[in-house]
C-alpha cells in the first residue's frame, strides 16, 4: 500500500499515458501484469498505483522508488525496455516525469 510522505524523500514516477477508450483497460492490465511479474521485484521499487480517467483516454501510473538511480536502472534494464515497448501497444503517447513530495495537506475528515 502506498503512503505519501514528505519526510520519506522517495522518488515519485508519474507516467500519464494517453490512449483510445477501447485500449484503456488493456493498458491498465498490462501495467498491472508487468508490475506484478517484474517491477515489484526490482531493487528500490516501493509501490505503484494506476488511475484510469473517467473519459477512458488516460491511464496514470504513480510509482514510488527509493531513489532516482533505482528507477533509472529499471528503465535502462532489458525488462524495463521491454515493458516500455509492451505498454506502447496500447498507449498513443506517454508523458513521464520524476518528482519528490513537497508538502501534503489533509482535510478535517480523513478516510479510514
Amino acid at each position: 500500500m502506498s503512503t505519501i510522505s514528505a519526510e520519506e524523500r522517495l522518488m515519485i514516477y508519474i507516467n500519464v499515458f494517453t490512449c483510445k477508450p477501447e485500449n484503456q483497460q488493456a493498458l491498465s492490465t498490462a501495467i498491472r501484469k508487468e508490475t506484478d511479474d517484474i517491477v515489484r521485484h526490482m531493487p528500490g521499487f516501493v509501490s505503484a498505483n494506476v488511475h484510469c480517467s473517467v473519459d477512458g483516454t488516460r491511464v496514470t501510473n504513480y510509482a514510488q522508488w527509493s531513489e532516482l538511480t533505482a528507477f533509472q536502472e529499471h528503465i535502462r534494464s532489458e525488462a524495463g525496455r521491454a515493458l516500455i515497448l509492451e505498454l506502447h501497444k496500447y498507449a498513443d503517447n506517454a508523458d513521464v516525469h520524476v518528482y519528490q513530495v513537497d508538502w501534503i495537506v489533509s482535510g478535517e475528515r480523513e478516510l479510514a
